[in-house]
């Protein structure tokens, strides 16, 4: 069973692997308090699955919750412990400016600790982890108690040159905890020992800014399904595409950004293996905002240049581009009387006109009502209803205000919102010089369906894949995660100047460390791995390339191995440039069997169930043939103009495509044109 948090629905997916069943629910999420419609979803899904929360041998959630309170700075005030003279790294960053180097207005992001919580301790390590100056064990209390005085629980701590060297770090987080046992600590040399002191410090005060409300929000959860009879340890999602242990969750939070979206990454590159589509691209469109990565060679790609809020995260994260536009996106009309839509959305409370919570602005699920794109009678599965007339209210104030009538301002607030879309595809693919017309684009989310064969034109791609639960999709997904996490070590030394018995020597630390973390998230059911990879660039360079890190004696292997590399990703390669290793990295994977499903068609909802009146494009309205999915038979050939009604998502597909359905229930479409 897997539980997906969004800003507008949560999704549950259950597979029962007796039956061979997969059975679906969504329900709103409920911002106030995230743990009650989980339950709430959880409960009216085992239901419908014949279950109870006993019978439940795997437990996954995942939530956007810590991207969430970063971004809206919705937590507690932390602390931030650092060597003297060095307190102003958070505020400094990089000498670098945003993507819009002609932005007057622009301003670096605000720290997530105030100048008067970032304080000082006399110490110092120099980079090859020698001490210069013994820690001044008086000045650490002294800061301490100023913390406890400001009424601050959380502290993060990251010493310069700790990453070569924790010892005075752990000094500090022994004091902490033997005479401030009530503080919360984030350590840098547990969460990242990775040099660039900027990252490894804004990712360890992300950790620490999120610790508290997580930690209660997980503990909460928790209770609640161990109350409602939940046996097995339950799991959370997390960014790079593995899942973990909440009790490892809480020690490690910022692992968990964007926890929810990498779901629909793992579950699509599972869907392209079968499918054996090597090269695709992931299009997830939600209520709020939609998401887009990449998977190359059926392997999702993995970035450690992540940022949320304008802030590094430096951990091992699944590369995903955000834009604010999803189904919830609301349009609107700027001083210049141009039509914008987003990245403001109505969100699950009160949501778009149509869902009749008392929201009066448009927005795209609107548009896409008021086009005939929507049922208004099979709304999450006909448990709710979509109110037509007050979709068609919201747009129509806008067009007479813009001069234009009804459905051409619907078909331009579509119209931009895809724009967006678009651009969010081109800097996953053609920016890295990637070119998205021999890729698959597979659709999902509420609203993926409705627009993935819009993208696919604009950008000339010619086949799409729209999975089984496209609704439900990023909870599907999770249930084909496997444990996993990972460990880095900085070296940063010169390739000459480093032996291969030298390297090995620190590579067995790691290995040793992925080795316990793997005995302490162990199940019955699991196989450990643990897969070493090494950091390298031509010295002189600022970013490395990651590679496999195989058995050698000689560095002759690993030297064409960065060169072949190199020119794959940049185009060009140095073979006399001196190398320099930069990092060792394990990641410890605790592989757990795949769950699969077989799938029967229902006789009664076999063949087109009707025809309706749907604006494909502002040409006007063209007639669609309606299916439904749960109807839908491997023998099936269905032609555009079509519509497929999923219970948590809608599919269009216009002229000159063709629709089939394999035996999971994925639907593959392909241009005729």
């Amino acid at each position: 069973m897997s539980v997906d948090t969004g800003g507008t629905h949560t999704d549950i997916v259950i597979i029962d692997s007796d039956r061979k069943a997969l059975f679906t629910h969504k329900v709103p999420t409920t911002p106030g308090q995230l743990s009650s419609g989980v339950m709430e979803g959880a409960k009216a899904a085992l239901t419908r699955a014949s279950r109870r929360l006993e019978d439940v041998e795997r437990f996954v959630y995942g939530t956007t919750l810590v991207t969430n309170l970063i971004i809206e700075r919705d937590a507690v005030p932390v602390a931030l412990i650092t060597t003297e003279n060095f307190r102003d790294v958070l505020a400094m960053g990089r000498a670098f400016r945003n993507d819009n180097i002609y932005d007057l207005r622009w301003r670096p992001a605000t720290p997530l600790v105030p100048r008067r919580l970032r304080l000082g301790v006399r110490e110092r390590i120099d980079s090859a982890g020698r001490v210069v100056e013994p820690l001044d064990e008086e000045s650490v209390r002294r800061n301490l108690t100023k913390v406890v005085e400001a009424a601050v629980d959380t502290v993060a701590i990251c010493l310069l040159n700790s990453y070569v060297n924790p010892v005075h770090e752990q000094r500090i987080a022994e004091i902490a905890r033997e005479e401030f046992p009530e503080l919360r600590l984030s350590v840098s040399s547990e969460i990242l020992r990775e040099f660039r002191e900027y990252e490894r410090t804004s990712t360890t005060v992300a950790n620490a800014f999120v610790m508290k409300p997580i930690g209660e929000h997980l503990d909460h959860l928790e209770s609640a399904l161990r109350q409602a009879g939940l046996r097995s340890a339950p799991h959370i999602m997390r960014a790079n595409g593995g899942i973990m242990s909440f009790e490892a969750a809480k020690e490690k939070p910022v692992a968990l950004t964007h926890s929810g979206p990498m779901g629909g990454i793992i579950g699509s590159a599972v869907i392209a293996r079968r499918a054996e589509l090597a090269d695709i691209i992931t299009f997830d469109m939600g209520g709020t905002s939609s998401d887009v990565s990449l998977i190359s060679n059926g392997k999702p790609t993995l970035t450690t240049r992540s940022t949320v809020a304008g802030m590094p995260v430096k951990l091992p994260t699944l590369d995903l581009v955000t834009v604010g536009a999803g189904g919830g996106s609301v349009a609107w009309i700027d001083a210049a009387g141009a039509l914008k839509v987003g990245p403001r959305s109505a969100g699950a409370e009160p949501g778009p006109a149509c869902y009749g919570k008392g929201g009066t602005a448009p927005t795209v699920t609107d548009a896409n009502l008021v086009l005939g794109r929507l049922n208004p009678d099979w709304f999450l599965a006909g448990a709710g209803r979509l109110d037509v007339g007050l979709a068609r209210q919201a747009i129509g104030n806008l067009a007479d205000r813009l001069g234009l009538e009804l459905m051409d301002a619907a078909m331009g607030i579509l119209s931009i919102s895809e724009s967006h879309m678009v651009n969010a595809i081109k800097l996953s693919s053609v920016k890295k010089g990637v070119d998205p017309r021999g890729m698959t684009l597979i659709g999902f989310g509420g609203a993926g369906p409705l627009h993935v064969l819009g993208l696919a034109r604009e950008l000339g791609i010619r086949r799409a894949v729209v999975p089984c639960a496209p609704g439900n999709m990023s909870a599907l997904g999770m249930l084909s995660a496997d444990l996993s996490h990972d460990f880095v070590l900085s070296l940063v030394k010169d390739l000459s100047a480093l032996s291969p018995e030298e390297l090995r020597g620190r590579l067995s630390e790691l290995l040793e460390t992925g080795s316990k973390w793997l005995t302490d998230e162990a199940r019955d059911d699991m196989e450990p791995l643990l897969l070493p990879s090494i950091d390298v660039r031509y010295t002189g360079q600022s970013h490395e390339l990651n590679l496999p890190l195989l058995d050698f004696d000689e560095f002759d292997g690993l030297i064409e191995a960065f060169n072949a590399e190199h020119h794959h990703v940049y185009g060009y390669r140095m073979l006399n440039e001196p190398l320099q290793v930069i990092n060792l990295r394990v990641s410890a994977v605790g592989r757990l069997p795949r769950r699969d499903w077989s799938r029967q068609a229902d006789p009664k909802l076999v063949g087109p169930q009707g025809k309706r009146e749907v604006w494909l494009d502002a040409s006007g309205p063209q007639t669609a043939t309606i299916w439904r999915a749960e109807g839908l038979r491997e023998t099936d050939l269905i032609e555009g103009p079509a519509v497929v009604e999923f219970s948590g998502s809608t599919f269009v597909a216009a002229a000159g495509w063709t629709v089939r359905c394999d035996a999971f229930g994925h639907l593959h479409v392909q241009s005729q044109d």
